[in-house]
């Protein structure tokens, strides 16, 4: 049962929700349209994005093989992708590539009411020293003259101007200083212009990406509003990109061929001297060549000496690196290879010190040392730093350690060849060191020759693979899916309000808002009646469907009493407008036409309408009755309905509630229950008076009328009242003008329970 209980609530939630969007369907509908138009305006106006993409290999290289010194000490390491996109991003490569591309003139015109940039298309040139920034209105005359509209607002003064001026005149005021030259027949009347100030450049929309993990290419994008711009400006960085790196190396080999020169400079004087010092010293001693002994101790010195120098040019660039961290000066361009099987791992510590140091560089373009990714990465670079001195200590220590081994080692030697005869040592000595600078001259001059052709034939490893092209669509705005999203918007936000309005929305509307909130039985479903319909629409309409659920309330009404005989039924409200007494004289009806005599009471003495719905008089009624001034005879009106009789209310009184609780009331009941087979009592709304209750005592059966989308759902707390009563016998609702489709079914959710297919059968059948 539970199972079952919780299915039908289920599909009644189900129900409730498209009756809710039936309800306001054309709410819903009037949001969707006005999202879809608001976001077609918006994606027409919105200026079309071109995309223009350039690929460059980006040629990352191989470190140089160990076993040359000098080249590794001057090799600027191996390059990394994530760099080479900050330098493709960077001001200074979007500088050199605005050299050649003009992002600083915009001028616009209007097509099909859109701004549209012209960009080369433009029939005038704007050259300008002052006033960047400023939008001007350009109207040109004739071809001698134009119009410039502009202001602004400088120092809180506003400011404007409107003059009609002469082309390739200066135009100098004290807020811009320009000059405009026309190059071809202008065709609209209207042009607008904007000039950048070209010391500020600015990358732009660039994006660079990988085009795999592991790929050494690089997609430079560039998106802009004009597609040849974005064509030429991503070509330009291209270009810019491999320029800065020709230029790199070039400025590396120059670096390194003064290096070579310096130091040749110094060993060809130590060579000079020393071949001075051989000559001299042959010539005094007359020393021609050594002993095999003495040669080989001077061999063995000699490499000795060659490692040293080695190791101690290997100190020196230590020693230089630790002065460079620890000072934080130009580690963008250190270069840390060539010091043995250590270098790789320090090699790496300051490549991730120098990307590290390379971004902060950028985020602080934009943002402050407090925003938070500065911040950590200032962090890791101070943690890197600390980590590369301590590295370089560590490796200075190792090198004194050999240098002490090796100066030991030669000392030793040293002293074998102090054994040797005087002139025999000194000979050995003077053509040691001979030898030594012999080799570092040969050494010198092989790599200055090597140099000196690297730095004329320079070629970057970079190079330009696809060059872009002209975007033959744009890429934003996406125009059918903003559309759609507003459209969705629109439904979405239309539901949203409806199912407010809905729950916003106090009064009753279908049966189960009833059933919610009470257990008093609903004996009648009464559909809408038209406002201009005959006044009693069952007898017009025997076969409508409004007649035919007034023969629903009356079989029910026939189940509500237990015997045999004249009833009475009082019918009544909350409110006066729940059409009370349409119903009563409708119920009337349908008594009648199963040949049951019956009588209409208007006790509503205070807002009588009972006389309207017969077109009879309201001379003496009720209210003349219970105060004696007329007879029950007197009172009694025949219709032009047969069983159908009235009683007015008759003029109104200034006591009514007296009247209708005197015994004579009571009397008055049981003499028309002798004379009629029913007696309807349309009483005053329970709501406003206490009246009605009183009579729902006197009645065998009450009705309590709530009308759709009038009554409130507070109005049941009344029922609930009157059904807590024991006087009050067999109350049931009559749920009122319920409304109906085209079809004549009560249309939405919960309404036709009983009779809805004797609905689509009867029909109006004026036809």
């Amino acid at each position: 049962m539970d199972i079952k209980k919780t299915l039908q609530e289920d599909e009644i939630d189900i129900k409730e929700i498209f009756w809710v969007i039936s309800r306001y369907k054309w709410m819903i509908i009037f949001f969707i349209i006005v999202f879809g138009l608001a976001s077609a305006y918006y994606a027409y106006f919105k200026p079309n994005i071109y995309k223009a993409v350039a690929t460059v290999e980006v040629g990352l290289g191989q470190r140089t093989p160990r076993g040359d010194l000098l080249s590794m000490a001057t090799d600027p390491g191996r390059l990394n992708p994530d760099t080479e996109k900050a330098i493709i991003t960077s001001r200074f490569v979007a500088k050199k590539a605005s050299e050649n591309v003009d992002r600083t003139h915009h001028y616009y015109t209007e097509i099909k009411f859109k701004q549209v940039e012209l960009y080369k298309d433009s029939p005038f040139q704007v050259g300008m020293n002052n006033g960047f920034g400023i939008k001007f209105d350009f109207y040109p005359i004739n071809d001698k003259e134009y119009r410039l509209v502009a202001k602004g607002n400088k120092d809180g003064k506003e400011w404007s101007f409107d003059k009609k001026l002469r082309y390739d005149q200066e135009v100098k005021t004290e807020n811009f200083h320009l000059n405009i030259v026309l190059t071809s027949k202008p065709k609209a009347t209207h042009y607008s212009f904007v000039i950048d100030d070209p010391k500020v450049v600015k990358p732009g929309a660039v994006g660079v990406d990988q085009t795999s993990k592991y790929s050494r290419i690089l997609a430079i994008s560039y998106e802009d509003n004009v597609p040849l711009r974005a064509k030429e400006y991503v070509n330009a960085l291209a270009q810019a990109y491999i320029q800065q790196s020709i230029e790199k190396k070039t400025k590396e080999a120059t670096k390194k061929l003064e290096f070579i020169d310096n130091q040749l400079k110094y060993i060809t004087q130590n060579l000079r001297a020393s071949a001075i010092k051989i000559e001299d010293f042959k010539k005094k001693s007359k020393t021609i060549s050594l002993s095999a002994k003495a040669e080989t101790i001077i061999k063995s010195i000699s490499q000795k000496d060659a490692k040293l120098s080695e190791i101690t040019m290997k100190e020196e660039i230590l020693n230089n690196l630790y002065k460079s961290v620890k000072k934080g000066r130009n580690i963008e361009s250190l270069a840390i290879v060539g010091l043995g099987s250590a270098d790789t791992s320090l090699s790496e510590m300051v490549s991730k010190l120098q990307d590290a140091i390379l971004k902060k560089r950028l985020l602080r373009e934009d943002y402050t040392e407090m925003y938070p990714e500065v911040r950590k990465l200032s962090k890791t670079i101070a943690q890197l730093k600390k980590m590369i001195i301590s590295t370089i200590k560590n490796m200075q220590r190792g090198i004194k350690e050999q240098k002490l081994l090796l100066q030991k080692e030669i000392d030793k030697e040293q002293k074998l060849l102090d054994t040797l005869p005087a002139d025999e040592r000194m000979y050995g000595q003077l053509k040691r060191k001979f030898a030594v600078n012999e080799k570092i001259y040969s050494y010198l001059l092989e790599k200055r020759s090597e140099t000196a052709i690297i730095k004329a034939s320079t070629v970057s490893k970079n190079r330009i693979i696809d060059e872009a092209l002209l975007p033959s669509a744009p890429i934003k705005p996406k125009r059918k899916l903003i559309v759609l999203v507003g459209l969705i918007l629109g439904f979405i936000l239309g539901l949203v309000v409806a199912f407010i309005r809905n729950y916003l929305d106090d009064t009753i509307k279908t049966e189960d808002d009833i059933t919610h909130l009470t257990e008093v039985p609903i004996v009648g479903l009464i559909p809408h009646m038209k406002e201009h319909a005959d006044k009693l629409s069952i007898l017009a309409s025997p076969k409508s469907s409004v007649a035919e659920s007034f023969r629903n309330l009356r079989t029910n009404l026939q189940f509500m009493v237990s015997y045999r005989g004249a009833q009475v039924i009082a019918v009544t409200s909350t409110v006066s407008g729940e059409g009370k007494t349409t119903l009563a004289v409708n119920l009337s009806a349908v008594m009648s036409i199963a040949d049951r005599k019956t009588i209409i009471l208007n006790l509503d003495m205070r807002k009588p309408t009972l006389h309207e719905k017969f077109d009879i008089p309201n001379g003496r009624g009720m209210s003349s009755l219970l105060s004696g001034n007329a007879t029950l005879n007197d009172v009694i009106q025949h219709t032009k309905y047969n069983n159908i009789d009235v009683i007015t209310s008759g003029p109104i009184p200034p006591n009514p509630s007296e009247l209708i609780q005197s015994t004579l009331m009571e009397k008055v009941l049981y003499k028309l229950k002798e004379m009629y087979d029913v007696v309807i009592l349309d009483t005053p709304p329970i709501g406003l008076v206490t009246d009605a209750r009183t009579l729902m005592h006197l009645a065998d059966t009450s009705l309590y009328v709530v009308r759709v989308e009038h009554s409130k759902k507070e109005f049941i707390k009344s029922v609930n009242f009157l059904a807590s009563l024991d006087e009050i016998r067999s109350l049931g609702i009559v749920l009122n003008d319920i409304p109906l489709d085209k079809k004549g079914y009560g249309y939405g959710y919960g309404y036709g329970y009983g009779y809805g297919y004797g609905y689509g059968y009867y029909e109006d059948d004026k036809k």
